[in-house]
């Protein structure tokens, strides 16, 4: 019964993977391999006084993602389901004294044989309680 338990509590479960960058250049790609999840981050830029990065376009996975602060600053945010794979996040700009910055996560999706085990587990257990019991 301890083995059991132990499959159930050891399901298949991904990764999670995240990083961040920092960059001036006038085009950047940053890549990563990932399972099945939930892509989120962010891109972002400011300026003070005359100097500091104004992004064009940011892109993951070659979509484009739309600027939440137009104007000097800039502020990008992104969060969609992504297939296990290769992912990019393109940043277009031009740099006047400053830099951009950004950071990423993917959070795994537990896959369904993971629940169905655990359910299977449960019901073993709770009947081997009843059987005790009864």
């Amino acid at each position: 019964m301890g083995l059991a338990l132990a499959l159930v509590a050891t399901g298949a479960r991904a990764d999670d993977v995240s990083g961040s960058f920092v960059s001036s250049a006038p085009a950047f790609m940053t890549g990563f391999a990932s399972d099945a999840g939930v892509l989120t981050g962010s891109v972002l830029s400011s300026f003070t006084g005359k100097s500091g990065y104004d992004i064009f376009a940011v892109q993951v996975d070659g979509f484009a993602v739309a600027d939440l602060l137009p104007g000097l600053d800039d502020y990008y945010y992104f969060s969609a389901p992504v297939l296990s794979g290769f992912h990019s996040i393109t940043v277009f700009g031009k740099a006047y004294g400053g830099s951009f910055t950004g950071s990423y996560e993917v959070m795994a999706v537990p896959e369904p044989t993971t629940e169905a085990l655990a359910l299977v587990g449960m019901l073993l257990v709770g009947s081997l309680v009843r059987r005790r019991l009864g």
